[in-house]
């Protein structure tokens, strides 16, 4: 009998600093030629672990349990003293012991039990524990968000002195928000503009370029001026070029660009990126030439020989309904804008379209694609012909649509917007109409510094850098002074040449309960007014679905009670209440503060088409679709998980057509609660 020797080594290696698990195998040969091997898994971990689950957002009166869970994995019992800090928002419901002792190998889970209060905004929770020189901390930012159904009603003008109304009824407590902002020149109109974008889900192409493309008419703008703004123009290039990037990857594979990226491209939209890039090129950023001459290329090969252009046909299409006449329209308007000139036919036949219809819409682009061509008395004559049309406000309105099959206050927005471009491409005609139309632009910005839609939003800016340009008015100093039901709730003093927004914060203080209430705005001391704005938020018990809406919506979860680990269903149904097809449409969907959405779900339902795109935001998921037929019932179907105990209420879930935004149909779920895991 052959003795075999055993030989034992020592094998060392490097693990990642991932806090994770391996799988090591070990294969060799025997002097006597015998085959060996074995495999063991080890992990990797530290002495002391701390893990918590904290909500991004919770509601007002939500009762919330944050489990938090300290685990020793040292030989021996670890004491220390944990520290937590609140958010003023949250009222501890239960003390905790301070000094905490977890047994050696073990893991101990306490629950910090809170009441949300009416003190809304956002704030930091911080957990930290200490134990013999090991230790662990942790924080995360936690908004608290009305419940109920929000409200904002806003006020905007250019005026030495006005006056405004408004009623607040049924009034969440905490709620009421006011806040008051002047705008002294334009690179602070941009900047809030892009704050307020940034409020709103921004998944799609457009929406995209709404972060994007006013930080190239910031820099474009500073360039004209020579500012010496480094911060400033730091800011915007950077999320210039970081929006440029995303926008990039919208680009769909058979060329042009899409809403989401798909097959085929979208004429209207991809008309609308060419119009963008250029803009970015000449506010300094680094676009791919290649890129843009492909999809210029793209759209020109669409061409149908006739005076206009061919569509792509599939339904995103014909869910737009948009017309033939407002498609070729826009593509000239675009490309001529951009510098692509080589579409004198297709001019042809749709300022003749223009001249014919008298739309405002149409006449405006015609209006500037005509100057950019140099068909200098062709702009002039499509001019009159518009300026024949504009409102006693000031504004402009199209006949039908825009583009994106916009209609109501959007098209009103856009159109006024192509006007004003269209009087200052005419170097100095219709000066009384050029500033009675940027005086009902102005008038138009909500309170968060948007103009109703992202493409009405987009033309308003534009149209409002490139009159700032023009007008080159004088700066001087002022004082602002707002009034609240007779009294003088606040000054403001600013000096000529401040840069920044005027900003005035904390004004529901002022306003005393609920009924009718007196705003007052005014200027002293000044000649030329600055524009501002003035917004009023507040979340009320009653929903406020506006009748106009196109779209509803049934929102319902399956159970009110869960316990930790289960999933309950939320079904939103989603109609058109239309027997006519209606474009664009968007839900948003509140999830209550203790549950969460499923990813690996919302991604197999975007692939099985129950919605076209999805996009999380807090806690909301925002639901796209190009289009619904009419009489369209869609229904959706997500199993959410229960994670932290407590009784929450979910935001209040909204839908709408996206480029008719004014009118939404709101909709909300009972409280649910969620209990602890059983032992």
């Amino acid at each position: 009998m052959k003795l075999v020797t055993a030989v034992k080594k020592t094998i060392e290696f490097y693990t990642s600093d991932d806090i994770t698990s391996f799988r090591t195998t070990i294969e060799g040969l025997g002097s006597d030629g015998t085959v060996g091997r074995t495999e063991k898994n080890i992990f990797t971990q530290l002495p002391f672990a701390m893990s918590t689950k904290i909500p991004v957002e919770v509601a007002t009166e939500d009762f919330v349990s944050i489990p938090l869970t300290l685990k020793n994995n040292t030989n021996g019992p670890l004491g220390g003293v944990i520290t937590i800090t609140a958010p003023d928002g949250l009222k501890e419901l239960a003390a905790i012991p301070s000094v905490q002792t977890i047994m050696p190998g073990a893991a101990k889970t306490i629950y910090l039990d809170y009441k949300v209060l009416d003190k809304i905004g956002t704030g930091e929770f911080t957990i930290a524990f200490k134990a013999c020189g090991l230790g662990d901390a942790f924080t995360q930012k936690i908004k608290i968000a009305p419940k109920g159904f929000p409200v904002q009603t806003s006020f905007s003008a250019q005026e030495v002195e006005k006056e405004y109304t408004f009623e607040i009824n049924k009034m969440v407590n905490g709620s009421l928000k006011a806040t008051f902002t002047a705008f002294p020149n334009v690179v602070s109109d941009l900047m809030k503009g892009v704050e307020g974008i940034l409020q709103e889900p921004y998944g799609c192409f457009e929406q995209t370029s709404c972060t994007a493309y006013p930080n190239a008419m910031v820099l474009d703008y500073m360039k004209s001026t020579d500012s010496k703004d480094t911060k400033t123009l730091a800011k915007a290039s950077d999320l210039l070029n970081r929006g440029y990037k995303r926008l990039t990857t919208f680009e769909s594979s058979e060329k042009g660009y899409e809403w989401f990226g798909a097959n085929p491209a979208h004429e209207g939209l991809t008309a609308y990126g060419i119009m963008e890039f250029v803009d970015m090129k000449n506010a300094g950023q680094d676009i791919d030439q290649k890129m843009l001459d492909r999809t210029a290329n793209w759209l020109i090969s669409h061409k149908d020989g006739k005076g206009g252009f061919a569509r792509e046909k599939h339904a995103y299409h014909d869910f737009g309904r948009i017309s033939d006449d407002i498609l070729n329209s826009y593509i000239v308007y675009a490309l001529t804008e951009a510098g692509y000139t080589d579409v004198k036919k297709e001019f042809e036949t749709s300022y003749k379209k223009a001249m014919e219809t008298k739309d405002p819409y149409m006449l405006a682009m015609m209006a500037n694609a005509a100057y950019a061509m140099k068909e200098t008395s062709k702009g002039d004559e499509a001019l009159n012909a518009l300026v024949n049309k504009q409102a006693k406000d000031g504004s402009f309105t199209g006949s039908s649509h825009s583009i994106t099959y916009s209609q109501g206050q959007s098209l009103t927005i856009e159109t006024s917007a192509l006007s004003i471009m269209a009087i200052l491409n005419s170097n100095g005609k219709h000066v009384a109409a050029l500033n009675s139309t940027v005086q009902f632009l102005t008038s138009t910005r909500s309170g968060s510094g948007v103009f109703s839609s992202t493409q009405g939003t987009i033309l308003a800016l534009k149209a409002l850098t490139e009159y700032a340009k023009f007008s080159k008015k004088t700066t001087e100093d002022g004082t602002i002074e707002i009034y609240i039901d007779g009294k003088k709730a606040i000054t403001k003093s600013y000096k000529a040449g401040d840069k920044g927004a005027i900003t005035a914060e904390g004004l529901e203080e002022f306003i005393k309960g609920e009924g009718k209430h007196e705003v007052k705005i005014k200027y002293v001391g000044v000649k030329t007014p600055l524009p501002y704005s003035m917004s009023i938020n507040w979340s009320t018990s009653l929903p406020n679905s506006d009748k106009e809406c196109a779209i509803d919506l049934k929102t319902k979860m399956a159970s009110k009670t869960a316990n930790v680990g289960e999933t309950v269903r939320l079904t939103a149904t989603i109609t058109n209440k239309k027997s006519e097809e209606v474009p664009s449409t968007m839900a948003i969907i509140g999830i209550p503060a203790g549950f969460t959405a499923q990813p690996w779900q919302l991604k197999e339902l975007q692939e099985k088409k129950v919605f076209d795109y999805y996009e999380i935001k807090g806690n909301n998921i925002a639901i796209y679709y190009r289009g619904m037929g009419p009489k369209a019932v869609k229904e959706i179907n997500l199993d959410l998980k229960a994670e932290m105990p407590g009784e929450y209420d979910a935001p209040a879930s909204a839908a709408y057509l996206y480029y008719t935004n004014e009118f939404k149909t709101w909709s909300a779920t009972d409280k649910v609660t969620i209990s602890k895991a059983k032992a």
